[in-house]
């Protein structure tokens, strides 16, 4: 316990972490007994739709799915967006870019919501929800105790793991989801915390519902060795199955948002349309559990498993993306159990005299399409060992996550979870775009920018630039929405004679167009624009366009050459360049048009000063860190440079190359790229 109270910081950050694991216990017990709730006053049972659901009116069957999506469709809309989809990509956001905040309501909403979307037929599981419900009570826990946001990201992460610890009495895999999914760090600070969330969850959800697995696993019957590499052709083929899956929710979430009608309703129209597929697939009802423990069982026969494989991914599909609440990582086991059944049909029936059960088979595909949909084989291989308890499926299980892993990563980057991220622009594995879309323009513009009405006389103009270091003034319309920019060179042909001019020319006779960017927006877009339109200095508006700042390079670069001195932009270690290759050939690519790079003193740079070479007006560059012994320091203009040390610079890469060409001379190693 002393190794994780010292990881985690201090002992009070340990009880919360215990804290959260407790409650999301305790709202994962709410959540599935608020399913079956609904699903007694649905369909008049709390378990084995399979069976009920051929006995009851054909209406009933095709109404109660829209009706539950119509509720959730008014709980998406008036209480929580959050609600919508599967909720593991929003809980991804709020850990890289809003340091683990997530509204308070949403914990709420996600549960009743969820409940209303399985409970009435979603063909979703229920681990998605608990994921996101979990990281809102370590969001709220965090904030509650007023942590930095680096903890913060770490008790929200904590959250993520204990709700899928507690779905699947499996506080390994949980830990490791949250690890390998949600905060993508497995470093000693974070490990702790969410190992001790998993922990404290998993024991509230044995507590009530039993020390038992999340299926029935049977005793599997494993071959000898010669057969086990049959389970890298699984592998391969899960792969396949896995991009077909994220190809369909991707295909349909593309098809409800061209659809012209309300958000609304849209959860309804799905609803009506598993409505449809229920009537002849009552298997499709929910989460599936009965059928899950059929096919691990072998006791579905091939025609019914190849059905189910085609309609479960489009079932899943529909739900999530006409607005249901619900989760894809229970439907990923799913579609991996029955592709995992039918390969071991094949494989009896090709080769009779092999002995590996059907079951077993199913196993192997549960991990392996778990695996290849979400990008997390750790994740995939914990859980089948939780789940079968029995370390002969290892050898199977690891072989085929891996293959089914390297073919989906290999044909689709993004996986089930981080598509939609990438679809809003947000790329979790460029780190140093992260870092500038956590921050909002707001918290870095100047908020009194120097602005003249169209109309203003040009001495008043002057004026503005002479009390102003902004380099540009701008002139708005008399309701305060900026019209245009100005800059001294602008008004160069006016000023020979201000005398004469100053009653003549006004503000809107010596403005070019404005660049602009709305104040909420991240400074990552903002440095697009600034890139994009060669600006010093843009406007920043309000959400109805008025001015309300300014936002200038320099200040955007401060914050750069901040978080650069904190290690989040430029802390790539030398060994790291050198093993990807990267260190001659290509920069850290901050946004469109703009790099840094590291640049050694040496030669003619020996003793001067970053001031004395006045970099940004002679080359439009900017030093933004000097690493000395190999750690990034403030930038001091006025110390003299010695060998040894390293500029940290940033600005376009025409730029940089003629810098770096000028001031260290030509030659094949001039200068490393960051």
């Amino acid at each position: 316990m002393r190794d994780v109270v010292s990881a985690a910081g201090e002992p009070r950050f340990v009880v919360a972490a215990c804290f959260v694991g407790l409650l999301t216990g305790l709202a994962s017990i709410a959540l599935a007994e608020m399913i079956h709730l609904v699903q007694v006053l649905a369909i008049g049972a709390a378990d084995l739709p399979v069976l009920v659901l051929p006995a009851l009116p054909w209406a009933q069957v095709l109404l109660v799915p829209a009706a539950g999506g119509l509720a959730v469709g008014v709980i998406g809309h008036y209480l929580s967006r959050e609600v919508r989809g599967h909720g593991v990509p929003e809980v991804m956001e709020a850990v890289a870019l809003r340091g683990g905040r997530i509204r308070k309501r949403v914990a709420v909403a996600k549960s009743v919501a969820s409940a209303l979307t399985i409970g009435t037929g979603g063909s979703v599981g229920r681990e998605g929800p608990i994921v996101q419900i979990g990281a809102s009570v370590g969001s709220a826990v965090g904030q509650a105790l007023g942590l930095s946001a680096d903890r913060l990201r770490t008790l929200t992460s904590a959250g993520a793991a204990g709700g899928i610890a507690a779905a699947f009495n499996a506080p390994i895999a949980g830990a490791f989801f949250a690890l390998e999914v949600i905060a993508r760090n497995f470093a000693t600070p974070t490990f702790g915390p969410v190992v001790l969330c998993a922990v404290f969850a998993t024991l509230v959800s044995r507590a009530y519902f039993g020390d038992s697995p999340a299926f029935e696993v049977p005793p599997f019957q494993m071959g000898p060795l010669w057969e086990t590499p049959l389970a890298l052709v699984l592998g391969l083929i899960c792969g396949f199955v896995s991009l077909g899956f994220i190809g369909v929710l991707g295909a349909l979430e593309r098809f409800f948002e061209r659809i012209p009608t309300p958000a609304l309703v849209k959860p309804a129209l799905g609803g009506l349309l598993l409505g449809v597929l229920l009537l002849k697939f009552p298997e499709l009802y929910g989460v599936g559990y009965e059928t899950m423990d059929a096919t691990l069982s072998g006791n579905l026969p091939w025609r019914e498993l190849a059905f189910l494989l085609a309609l479960k991914p489009l079932a899943t599909s529909i739900t999530l993306a006409s607005g249901g609440s619900g989760g894809v990582f229970l439907p990923s086991l799913y579609v991996g159990g029955l592709a995992g059944g039918l390969f071991g049909i094949a494989v009896n029936a090709v080769f009779p005299e092999t002995t590996t059960s059907q079951g077993a088979y199913a196993l192997v595909g549960m991990a392996a399409v778990l695996a290849g949909t979400s990008h997390a084989p750790i994740t995939a291989l914990l859980l089948a060992f939780e789940m079968t308890q029995d370390y002969v499926v290892i050898l199977p299980v690891m072989l085929a996550t891996a293959v089914a892993t390297l073919v989906a990563r290999g044909l689709k980057r993004d996986s089930i979870y981080t598509e939609k991220l990438t679809q809003r622009g947000i790329d979790l594995d460029r780190r140093e775009d992260l870092v500038l879309r956590g921050i909002r323009v707001s918290e870095v513009m100047h908020k009194q920018p120097p602005a003249v009405r169209s109309d203003a006389p040009l001495d008043v103009v002057l004026a503005n630039f002479l009390n102003s270091d902004f380099g540009a003034v701008f002139v708005t319309n008399p309701d305060g929405f900026p019209v245009g920019q100005t800059s001294i060179h602008d008004i160069k042909s006016a000023i020979g004679d201000p005398d004469a001019l100053g009653a003549i020319v006004v503000a809107g006779d010596v403005c070019e167009s404005v660049a602009t960017v709305r104040q909420s927006r991240s400074l990552a877009d903002a440095l697009d624009v600034l890139s994009r339109e060669g600006r010093e200095v843009i406007g920043v508006t309000d959400e109805d366009g008025k001015l309300v700042g300014a936002l200038t390079l320099r200040s955007t670069i401060d914050v750069i050459a901040r978080r650069a001195l904190r290690g989040e932009v430029v802390g790539v270690t030398a060994a790291a360049a050198e093993q990807t290759g990267t260190r001659d050939r290509q920069g850290l690519r901050l946004t469109r048009g703009l790099d840094l790079r590291t640049l050694d003193v040496r030669g003619p740079l020996t003793g001067q000063t970053v001031r004395s070479l006045d970099v940004r007006s002679r080359w439009k560059v900017s030093v933004i860190a000097l690493r000395i012994d190999g750690v990034d320091q403030g930038v001091e203009p006025d110390r003299a440079l010695n060998p040894g040390d390293t500029l940290v610079v940033m600005g376009e890469a025409r730029d940089l190359d003629r810098f770096m060409r000028e001031v260290w001379g030509p030659g094949p190693n001039q200068g490393r790229l960051l």
